[in-house]
């Protein structure tokens, strides 16, 4: 044989075995509940201290495993739940199609599954495929392991429908709730410990499953805590490690300014408790360290690097600030959301992406960060791109054209939000046009449209709701209520 002969032949061969290495990326989504992005350390970084210790200068949960996903990576500073409850934000999250066209536009619904999901789309691209933890989009069974709408996730042994569960064991007949009373689970912590606490046990379910040693193929592993959604309450010793923080009530909370008719009145203010901010901080540092555990097992593993990581949550927390608890309206606290994701040799370290998101945009976004084929008919933006072209410091909040959108949860038109670099607009059908400027008024106590100068952001942000509302089919955009408040802003009254 000759001596170029052979040379072909080396180099065939070594092209083959470094083809064979090149393994597709793994993928690990976690998904956390109700979950306000003040909380993370990353996200304190970003804001003014006054902004960032919302509940009390020095009031602050330490998150440095999320925020080391964030350092080596990309974080998203305008990121928002498209519609900010469990359900309709989900099925946007896992489809890239907004709510109304999910089959879930409120709530405890099934999903349409003739809809492709992040699933459906990485089986057939030959990965292995999990969830783990709260789904939230299979009607109405409760807890319902194993739901039968399951997305097409193959591994669902560990999934569960809905309910915010912080105990689970581990029987001959499956998983159940470790807490029960009567017969029937409930959501009391009891003695779980961390072994069986929600968020510890969920935790070890996915590492055994992304370490599985017999595995051939990638991963797409989703692993969805049901908290740090209500009832605050947690294992010790987190139920008691930030009892002595200095908590006040938000500067909102009380502040005796008039609401927007789209908050909903006549519901009873929460009495402020410094307790159950120490609770809430509790389930994150929980969430924190766990997630920290994931990261050291892939590390162990080698397999860290070669994984996509996406953090993000379903919808936040208002935790007091304008005298409410919980998600569903358009205020930061309810609709912003983290979102921080990690990719080593595709997206650079120590990034952030100031430009808006919204949750609908993930699947895209994803499928675009795999170098796999995007769906025609996904509705959310494939941001993959400009992920890895962003910038080493958070930008001033300036106006820009790139614009989210968020609507209500439900079938019944409440309100609809377009939201850009700086300003967020919310049409409704019991008030004004409302237009928030985060730059001049960060608390959202001041509606600025119909002041000077505001009158081409109110237009630019209407055209593109109207533009929303043609391209998706939001039948939102069709009430008569907003369609009038909308007319008025594009004629500038």
């Amino acid at each position: 044989m000759s001596r170029i002969a052979l040379t072909l032949i080396l180099c065939l061969v070594s092209t083959c075995v470094n083809a064979a290495s090149e393994t597709p990326p793994n993928v690990l989504l976690i998904i956390t509940d109700e979950h306000n992005f003040r909380t993370l350390g990353c996200y304190r970084d970003t804001l003014p201290r006054e902004q960032a210790e919302m509940w009390g200068l020095g009031a602050v949960v330490q998150t440095p495993h999320l925020d080391r996903i964030a350092k080596e990576g990309v974080l998203c500073t305008r990121a928002y739940a498209t519609a900010p409850v469990c359900s309709p934000c989900r099925a946007a999250m896992i489809t890239g199609r907004y709510p109304h066209m999910t089959g879930v536009p409120a709530n405890d619904l099934p999903l349409d599954r003739s809809i492709p999901t992040l699933a459906d789309r990485l089986n057939n691209a030959g990965y292995r495929t999990a969830f783990i933890g709260k789904w939230h989009l299979g009607g109405n069974g409760k807890p319902e392991w194993a739901p039968h709408v399951d997305g097409g996730f193959e591994f669902k042994k560990y999934m569960f429908n809905r309910g915010h569960w912080k105990n689970f064991v581990l029987t001959d007949e499956g998983p159940a709730v470790g807490a029960t009373k009567g017969g029937m689970p409930t959501y009391d912590v009891n003695a779980a410990d961390e072994k069986t606490f929600s968020t510890d046990w969920l935790t070890d379910r996915a590492i055994e499953y992304i370490t599985d040693k017999d595995a051939t193929k990638p991963f797409l592993t989703v692993i969805s805590y049901p908290d740090p959604h209500g009832p605050n309450s947690v294992r010790a010793p987190y139920d008691h490690r930030f009892d002595d923080l200095p908590f006040v009530a938000p500067r909102t909370y009380a502040s005796g300014i008039p609401y927007p008719k789209w908050l909903g009145g006549g519901k009873k203010h929460p009495v402020f408790r410094g307790k159950d901010m120490s609770l809430y901080f509790g389930m994150v540092q929980c969430l924190d360290d766990n997630i920290g555990r994931l990261l050291h097992s892939m590390e162990a593993t080698r397999q860290l690097d070669n994984t996509l990581i996406i953090m993000t949550s379903d919808h936040g927390d208002l935790c007091y600030e304008h005298d409410r608890q919980n998600k569903g309206n358009p205020y930061e606290g309810s609709a912003r959301v983290p979102l921080i994701l990690r990719q080593p040799n595709r997206i650079a370290a120590k990034q952030y992406y100031t430009k808006p998101v919204g949750t609908v945009d993930l699947t895209p976004t994803v499928m675009g960060l795999l170098n796999l084929p995007a769906d025609p008919n996904d509705q959310g933006r494939d941001l993959s791109a400009v992920l890895a072209d962003t910038t080493t410091k958070p930008l001033e909040n300036e106006a820009g054209q790139d614009v989210t959108f968020l609507r209500n949860a439900g079938k019944t038109a409440q309100w609809v939000a377009a939201v850009d670099l700086r300003y967020k607009l919310i049409l409704s059908t019991d008030d004004v046009p409302w237009l928030f400027d985060a730059k001049e008024d960060p608390d959202e106590l001041q509606n600025f449209y119909g002041k000077p100068d505001t009158a081409a952001v109110s237009k630019r942000l209407g055209l593109a709701l109207q533009m929303y509302g043609v391209d998706n089919k939001d039948p939102h955009l069709k009430n008569v209520a907003i369609a009038g408040s909308l007319t008025a802003v594009l004629l500038g009254k």
